[in-house]
């Protein structure tokens, strides 16, 4: 069973990957799976009678069950109708299309439809579930599990009877799973409108653009006493770390700058690569959601998404604050030895430099943010990134990593390698 729901769970996410617009396969195929059949681009229909062994899946297309048919497996219908008179002994799900479920027919397993409304008038072994539709109910509708009615209406006659929990009418945002596919015949007919004249964009007025730089640097201040307190913050928390990685930046800071800039590339790629593997895994989510009794496996899906996107950009964000706050402790030596000032703590070097880079980073921010304060912030910051990771997040010194002081490098050169005495 675990196999079977695996495999329409699958073709579910090829369908919702590839769209209702384009055929998954090439027109009129049949696929032999797992002890069952799948049709593609055409309509499917049983004769009286006939006992069908396996599961049953119709792709763009419409199926028609008479009765006295019936299907010993799950059935599947996208992107097409389905009307159903006989008797399915598995599941039913239809996407995208419009389900009768006649008086007389019945369905062992659970019944899930979204897309399209859903005429019941026969017997349901286990849920109804209805999403982005209507649902209606006639008098001889028999559903012996729970009914759940999402972002739809539900139309009960008298008589109909539900014998388990009723969840009618909950209102979700109105963006339908797969949205309903027209048919060659329905596509509306369109005429080209040309304009008589181009459109060009306005241009900004003089109270916009004053009004947008007031914002950015309003934006800009707050964001500059922001950084600068969180900067004294990690100063005073992480003395020695900080100083190890400033020390890193002072021995090696072009080796520091090229390991921060393609820390900077290899973090988007990740970053990117995440953000696809969330897309599958939302989506697939919102395929168990859409059954009732998924629904906790699908949340927990969408949370572990959103997990999976946070380490990178949490470690990266750490990382150049940290880097951040060593540099500017460099600077601010520099410029109090400039300066002459004596007996100047490591918090006032860090003070001193962060004021001046941050100061710099935000006179570019409101004046070009795009072109030249993001180019800034990540070039700046790629020195004390590659820091960073040279010293383990400041853990270990540049010495430590097998590096030479001057001295010893000295002596080494012209010295052939000695092997090591045989021991007596």
């Amino acid at each position: 069973m675990v196999r079977k729901k695996g495999l329409w769970l699958g073709l579910l996410l090829v369908l919702l990957v590839l769209g209702p617009g384009s055929s998954v396969l090439a027109d009129g195929p049949r696929i032999e799976a797992d002890g069952g059949r799948i049709f593609v681009n055409e309509d499917v229909t049983l004769q009286p009678g006939e006992v069908f062994e396996g599961d049953l899946g119709v792709f763009d297309g419409s199926l028609t069950i008479p009765a006295d048919s019936v299907v010993r497996g799950d059935v599947f219908v996208a992107s097409g109708d389905a009307r159903i008179a006989g008797r399915i002994d598995g599941d039913l799900a239809v996407i995208a299309g419009k389900l009768v479920l006649e008086e007389g027919a019945r369905v062992e397993g659970d019944v899930f439809a979204t897309g399209g409304d859903a005429d019941i008038a026969g017997r349901i072994g286990g849920d109804l579930a209805s999403m982005f539709g209507g649902a209606g109910l006639g008098s001889t509708a028999v559903i012996e599990g729970d009914l759940m009615v999402l972002s739809g209406r539900l139309d009960r006659e008298a008589g109909a009877r539900i014998l388990g929990e009723e969840l009618p009418e909950v209102r979700l945002p109105d963006l339908p799973l797969l949205p309903d596919r027209p048919r060659g015949q329905d596509l509306p007919r369109v005429t080209p409108q040309v304009p008589s004249w181009p459109a060009f964009p306005r241009q900004p007025t003089l109270r916009q653009e004053v009004g947008d730089f007031v914002g950015r640097a309003f934006g800009a201040g707050l964001m500059s006493l922001l950084f600068i307190g969180l900067g004294l913050l990690v100063v005073l928390i992480w003395p020695r770390t900080t100083q190890r990685v400033a020390e890193c930046v002072r021995l090696m800071p072009l080796q520091s700058f090229g390991l921060g800039l393609l820390t900077f590339f290899i973090a988007a790629g990740l970053e990117a690569l995440a953000g696809v593997l969330m897309i599958v895994v939302i989506m697939v989510a919102a395929a168990l959601i859409s059954t009732v009794i998924l629904i906790p496996v699908g949340l927990l899906l969408i949370l572990l998404s959103v997990l999976l996107l946070l380490p990178v950009p949490v470690a990266l964000a750490g990382a150049m604050v940290l880097g951040w706050v060593a540099l500017a402790e460099v600077i601010g030596q520099r410029v109090t030895g400039l300066l002459r000032a004596s007996n100047v703590k490591t918090l006032g070097n860090v003070l001193v430099g962060l004021i001046i880079t941050v100061l710099v980073a935000a006179l570019l921010w409101i004046l070009k943010p795009i072109c030249c304060g993001w180019p800034f912030v990540i070039l700046l910051s790629s020195v004390g990134l590659g820091a960073v990771f040279h010293t383990r997040f400041g853990r270990q010194s540049c010495q430590a990593m097998g590096a030479l002081p001057p001295e010893a490098m000295d002596e080494e050169v012209g010295r052939p390698d000695q092997p090591p005495p045989a021991s007596p």
